[in-house]
């Protein structure tokens, strides 16, 4: 399999993320390890330790969003302004994190009546952290990081799109995209 990602980055803001929100959410699963080439950094393998799990956004924001919003990377920022939203629209004071309202969800959360569910307004702009929710990397060795799931409704057995590896593929090359 040779897929280019960048893991490195993803890792590199995993681990720059909120420590207290994962510890709040330290029922972490490990579903696969992602071997990567030493050289290249390219994906070499990918070993599934949980199989047959799915995934389908309930839009509920009931884990992602509501508590506290992410560390952003020089790229969201930028990607954001590029939007045309002002850095003290959504740059938290002290931090490099997205501002959260009163009740601690993101300030970017919105609640749509008339459709029944939580929206992002910033969905196609949105951070990498929150583009790969409930997903993140842990890195395990060099060449080795261990793909973990966070609680989230959306995960099932029955419903939603297989977590296989054209899913982690093509989930983690969407977070890492520009775009």
């Amino acid at each position: 399999m040779v897929a280019w990602l960048h893991l490195d980055f993803i890792l590199k803001i995993t681990q720059q993320h909120d420590y207290n929100r994962r510890k709040r959410l330290d029922s972490d699963r490990k579903i696969a390890e992602i071997t990567l080439e030493t050289k290249t950094r390219r994906i070499k393998d990918i070993t599934f330790n949980i199989k047959n799990l799915r995934f389908r956004c309930k839009r509920c924001a009931t884990f992602c969003c509501k508590l506290g919003g992410p560390k952003l990377s020089v790229r969201d920022v930028e990607r954001l302004e590029k939007a045309g939203y002002n850095k003290e629209e959504f740059l938290e004071s002290g931090r490099w994190g997205l501002k959260g309202k009163a009740d601690g969800s993101c300030v970017f959360l919105q609640f749509n009546q008339e459709r029944g569910f939580h929206e992002c307004s910033i969905y196609d702009v949105r951070p990498i952290l929150c583009r790969l929710y409930p997903f993140y990397l842990q890195k395990m060795s060099p060449d080795l990081f261990m793909l973990r799931i966070m609680p989230c409704r959306g995960i099932s057995r029955r419903v939603g799109k297989l977590i296989d590896e054209r899913f982690i593929i093509n989930h983690l090359s969407y977070a890492t995209s520009s775009e």
